[in-house]
């Protein structure tokens, strides 16, 4: 069988028993040596070999693998108005501009609603972050100066607030004798038209749909990742379908798609239509659509909402811009008695917690289901974990659970963190990566697309340097050093999807998923790490450059 050796400048290959190498040989698809061009060929000498020069110059590094993304959700919202407040990369690689002020929003609306023929179709714009615009929030008031008869919907970036005008509003039968929880009132009882998390149901799906473009959306995420340099992604809290899932797995399987994906059945939303069996049923149907590009990850649950939208579930002295606790998306009883059964029958759990009163509870729903039926190498998952203490961290350990952080907190929150939320000290312990790796719990960093970008080198970046978007530096004590950053977001990855043995890093017998970079991120001053360019990916041995994206 033919081998092909790719050169580079250098090759980091994360394998314990490589110190050096400019060179992989991939066979079939997967890793069959690597090391010095020269001992390379020599052991290869009876094979029939092809040198690939084109990465020479370049840095060849295990492919970036975001273990909590939501890539259908990053594919279709590339296809509306962006008014966050940093530019957000487009598919043909290009930037969308951001929106610095309120203002900036209001006149971005204004030019998406000139643009649109049809009057009865709703403007749906996605990104804003009130914490990034100077802690001013969207009104019913400014989104009706847009358009009183166009139906106006803006998503903040955490996904779980939104903003409608009145019109918007009109069309979801919302008006002043609403008493669900989640439709915010200003002081005065009047309705502000923010719609906060349970309350989002009365309009996501129904007036207002986040996921146009059907399979057209899944290509697009495929692309993004491939710009990003990821060689696999996932969908972290997909509402599965047999339909669905295999129309996903036909595109995701198709030679041309760039990434592999991993997705999670959200286990939550299903249970508001079918009860555990009828789950468990559809679980096993889904898994004949597995393959090697496209498989079955973790199932996720979801406790509290989000700390930035004030709706996460905090402990003592709680928020300290006075706003009342957060929400139990799920409350915490019924969560252990849905996640049972699917513990038992051996599935990867990952639970939603921010606040440091869900991640305490998150704890110790998983201590309940270890004591019910001890398992061995579970792998369940906290996801973002955003304000685990020392203490949570070390019953963390103790349990075997693996952590998700949410290292883009760092930089986006940090400030908003520290002044208007959980205030300084505890902001210091925010998204404690470095907590992670000195106690040597199973850690991966991410991302949360399209909450934050999907770009792993500004994960890395935000883990090692710990700056916020002011440039102050929070928690130094819990930065990283940038070859942790880089096994987080490698092998880390890969070991929280329960597919280190074959994806993570470039060793013989893997399958060889490399990014191809123009600087080594170990090597560059850690505050370039963000700079550093995907010159390409490799997946299973096929090269997809970014080039002309």
């Amino acid at each position: 069988m033919s081998v092909t050796v790719f050169t580079a400048r250098s090759v980091v290959t994360l394998d314990s028993a490589v110190s050096q190498a400019n060179a992989v040989a991939v066979q079939d698809g997967r890793v069959l040596h690597t090391g010095m061009l020269d001992q390379v060929l020599a052991d290869l000498g009876g094979h029939d070999i092809t040198i690939d020069n084109q990465f020479a110059e370049s840095v060849i590094v295990p492919g970036f693998i975001e273990a909590h993304c939501h890539i259908i959700r990053e594919g279709s919202l590339s296809r509306y108005p962006w008014v966050g407040s940093y530019p957000r990369r487009r598919v043909d690689g290009t930037y969308q501009p951001g929106c610095p002020t309120v203002e900036a929003i209001i006149e971005r609306l204004h030019e998406a609603h000139a643009e649109m023929k049809d009057q009865s179709e709703s403007l749906i714009a996605v990104g804003f972050d009130v914490s990034m615009v100077g802690s001013r929030t969207l009104t019913l008031e400014m989104l009706d100066s847009v358009s009183e008869t166009r139906p106006i919907w803006v998503m903040q970036s955490n996904g779980h607030v939104g903003h409608a005008n009145s019109a918007m509003l009109a069309r979801a039968g919302v008006d002043n004798t609403a008493t669900d929880e989640g439709v915010h009132r200003d002081e005065n009882g009047k309705i502000t038209g923010e719609i906060r998390e349970l309350a989002l149901a009365m309009f996501l799906g129904v007036h207002v749909n986040l996921d146009a473009g059907g399979e057209s959306a899944i290509w697009d995420g495929g692309h993004l990742a491939r710009q990003a340099g990821c060689t696999m992604v996932t969908d972290l809290a997909n509402i599965a379908t047999k339909k669905s899932i295999e129309g996903f797995a036909n595109v995701v399987n198709h030679p041309g798609f760039p990434t592999r994906v991993r997705y999670a059945p959200l286990a939550t939303f299903m249970s508001l239509r079918l009860n555990p069996d009828e789950i468990a049923d559809l679980l096993v149907d889904l898994q004949q659509f597995n393959s090697e590009k496209f498989a079955m990850g973790p199932l996720k649950f979801i406790s509290d909402g989000s700390i930035q939208g004030r709706t996460a579930r905090m402990n003592w002295p709680g928020y300290c811009c006075g706003s009342p606790n957060g929400l139990w998306l799920g409350d915490p009883e019924d969560l252990y008695k849905l996640m049972l059964p699917f513990h038992k029958a051996g599935y990867q759990l990952a639970m939603h917690t921010n606040g440091d009163e869900a991640i305490e509870v998150g704890v110790d729903i998983y201590r309940r289901l270890l004591e019910a039926h001890p398992r061995f190498d579970h792998r369940h998952r906290l996801e973002h974990v955003q304000m685990a203490t020392d203490a949570m961290f070390r019953k963390i350990k103790t349990l075997g659970i693996c952590v998700n952080l949410f290292a883009n907190h760092l930089f986006y929150w940090g400030d908003t963190h520290r002044h208007d939320t959980m205030g300084p000290a505890k902001a210091r312990h925010l998204d404690a990566v470095g907590t992670a790796v000195r106690m040597n719990i199973p850690h991966s960093i991410h991302s949360d697309a399209p909450v934050t970008p999907l770009a792993p080198l500004f994960t890395m970046w935000c883990a090692v340097n710990r700056v916020t978007s002011t440039g102050h530096v929070l928690g130094e004590a819990e930065r990283i050093s940038a070859l942790d950053a880089l096994k987080a977001m490698t092998i880390g990855s890969a070991y929280l999807l329960h597919c280190d043995d074959e994806y993570g890093s470039i060793e013989v017998g893997k399958f060889a998923d490399f990014a191809v970079l123009d600087a080594d991120p170990c090597a560059v001053d850690p505050m370039e790490i963000k700079d550093i360019s995907v010159l390409a990916t490799v997946v299973g041995g096929v090269v997809h450059s970014n080039s002309g994206n």
